[in-house]
């Protein structure tokens, strides 16, 4: 599996969005709380004797509730697990860090408001031995 599939994967054991956790896109009209995560920037760092095995991928994480302390809690359990290094699947993570962190609001055709914490993850990470 992916690195992104596990993280996918190691975020549904620690947050109220458990079985709501998606990459890329967000089903419609699935219930919230909900996570979409999206990679920004996966750079493969080398040297002139070839690959490194660490890497710091860039994610990033929506939180979305239909309350903004919602959104604003989801968020938390998100870094909270981010932040301890673990291994899932194929992938070892070190600790993550959050380069940045957004607030807003969308609203739909029918007038339903989702409130939106929007993290950048630095995730740290390599091979699982």
């Amino acid at each position: 599996m992916s690195m992104s599939g596990d993280l996918r994967d190691r975020l549904k054991t620690g947050t109220v969005a458990a079985a709501r956790i998606y990459r890329d896109e967000r089903p419609p009209k699935s219930p919230l709380p909900a996570v979409r995560m999206q990679v920004v920037s996966d750079p493969r760092p080398s040297t002139m004797e070839g690959r490194q095995a660490l890497r710091e991928t860039t994610v990033q994480c929506d939180c979305m509730g239909t309350e903004r302390a919602e959104a604003d809690q989801l968020a938390e359990q998100v870094i909270a697990i981010a932040e301890q290094a673990g291994t899932v699947g194929t992938t070892s993570f070190q600790r993550s860090f959050v380069d940045s962190l957004r607030t807003y609001s969308e609203r739909s055709a029918d007038g339903l408001v989702t409130y939106v914490s929007s993290l950048d993850l630095r995730v740290w990470h390599s091979p699982a031995a």
